[in-house]
């Protein structure tokens, strides 16, 4: 209850320090009447001992208390979760008598990212694994606590590890996952041994609990959510109606751009046989060395002024070309085969954006044309390692310098308008348009990976957490909101609708 109440508390501080969430308005009320023993206990039974746990005592009873010291707890994830839970526990006496045992493991090793709400975890505790620090942290609190840390996956593969003598001993198990897989795992490895499962998660703002008793409660893989519908691909990639699509359009490019085709070139350039392993992705294969090809050769940059000039075209292709080119394939007024208008309903008409550094959307007052390019450039050289830069005065000049080509939308251009050829051009891939001789023309003509020994990008893997990420994905989700007269979104008001 304390827990409860505290976090309430921060919350509501949090709410008047920032001005942006309303207050919680009138009284709140919570209880958990359900804790308590169904009769009163002997005063013997609640007098004081002298122990920290003196005031546990006075509500639970002695017998209580000894059976919290005695668990045998398995607790899966050292996460946001996993850290309160270990707080609470360390703080109660979880597993800190001479019978009790608490094993805690997580893979996962601590980023920056982590400590706005991992917090067992300090700066000087990066790329450290999670479950010791978390478990270090724990015994601070309370050096009573056995607590042993593991950093295995509980899974088929680690059941010599997590088998019959582990379980065995457990009293109880507490998942603190972050995937329903995992969850659906050791909930059927709970009902298994008969165990008792602590069951808890987050999405967002949203949170959900549950307790798992065996012979008295249904199990976690009983009932299931039903799954979220996915956004279809032609109003992504053509035909986005609401800032939700928009986002989701700014997080693929960002997986596309910056992580995958860095981890593109670093295969071709770690693995001797290349050729063969492609051999092997006959819908991909021309995409995946074409974009090797221009990642590599022809857009490689060798100085931070590089990556903004590539930025401001990129700007250019996104925001203008392909909105044009898309015009150009659908007038403003085209219709269709049964004389309905073809930009109606869901299909908002585009508008090219003109580049422009002062422009300030009015919905979520920011300079997305500016932030797209300071991140994108930023992030570019992030994956080159080349120092990046976040004064104004340098990207007016450098950019007051770019020659932008001239573009002219092109006959021929095909544009899926459904969803069915979407799909179609997707499955297509690109090496239905390309020989394979000039596949193979484009992997001899690369650099060799010996001329370029000890050369390595780093891609990028997108997180929430981390601002410069969601400036850019903000921005780019805006630019494409503004093609389509979308309503633009703040960073943080992005942020939460890009973590689900």
């Amino acid at each position: 209850m304390c827990a409860t109440l505290g976090g309430i508390v921060g919350q509501e501080v949090l709410k008047a320090c920032s001005g942006k969430f309303t207050p919680i308005n009138g009284f709140f009320y919570f209880d958990a009447d359900e804790c308590l023993p169904d009769s009163p206990l002997p005063s013997a039974e609640v007098s004081p001992c002298g122990s920290r746990y003196d005031s546990n005592i006075a509500v639970f009873g002695r017998e209580a208390q000894q059976n919290l010291l005695d668990l045998n707890y398995f607790l899966i994830g050292a996460g946001a979760i996993g850290c309160e839970m270990l707080k609470n526990w360390a703080l109660m006496g979880v597993a800190c008598g001479p019978k009790g045992k608490i094993h805690i493991t997580d893979m996962d090793r601590i980023e920056k990212s982590n400590l706005s709400r991992q917090f067992l975890f300090r700066n000087s505790d990066i790329n450290e694994f999670k479950s010791a620090t978390a478990a270090r942290a724990a015994q601070a609190m309370n050096k009573e606590m056995n607590i042993t840390p593991y950093q295995e996956k509980v899974g088929p593969e680690t059941e010599a590890l997590f088998g019959d003598d582990f379980y065995d001993k457990l009293s109880g198990v507490c998942t603190a996952l972050d995937n329903v897989e995992a969850r659906l795992y050791v909930d059927q490895r709970c009902l298994f041994y008969h165990l008792p499962m602590l069951e808890s998660g987050t999405l967002g703002t949203k949170g959900n609990t549950q307790v798992v008793i065996p012979h008295v409660t249904e199990n976690y893989g009983a009932t299931r959510d039903p799954p979220e519908k996915s956004i279809p691909v032609c109003t992504l990639k053509n035909f986005p109606n609401m800032i939700q699509h928009t986002l989701q359009w700014a997080r693929d490019w960002f997986e596309g751009e910056f992580k995958q085709s860095a981890e593109d070139v670093n295969s071709y350039l770690s693995n001797p046989n290349y050729a063969a392993t492609l051999s092997g992705q006959q819908n991909t294969k021309a995409e995946t060395v074409m974009n090797i090809r221009k990642t590599l050769v022809d857009e490689r940059p060798v100085s931070f002024e590089d990556c903004v000039v590539w930025a401001r075209l990129q700007f250019e292709k996104l925001f203008n070309n392909q909105i044009r080119q898309l015009l150009f394939n659908f007038p403003e007024d085209q219709v269709t085969s049964t004389g309905a208008k073809f930009w109606s309903g869901s299909k908002r008409c585009p508008k090219p954006l003109i580049f422009n550094l002062e422009d300030k959307c009015d919905d979520a007052n920011m300079r997305n044309h500016f932030d797209f390019i300071v991140s994108a450039a930023n992030l570019r050289a992030q994956m080159f390692g080349i120092k990046g830069r976040n004064d104004e005065r340098y990207f007016v000049e450098v950019l007051q310098n770019v020659i932008v080509p001239d573009f002219t939308p092109q006959d021929g251009v095909k544009i899926a308008s459904t969803d069915a050829e979407a799909k179609d051009d997707t499955n297509a891939g690109t090496s239905g348009e390309m020989m394979e001789s000039e596949v193979e023309a484009i992997l001899e003509g690369l650099p060799k990976p010996g001329e370029l020994a000890g050369f390595k990008l780093n891609p990028i893997e997108f997180d929430k957490d981390l601002d410069d990420h969601m400036l850019f994905v903000t921005a780019c989700s805006n630019l494409r909101a503004l093609n389509y007269s979308i309503p633009t979104e703040d960073t943080h008001r992005s942020r939460a609708i890009a973590g689900r």
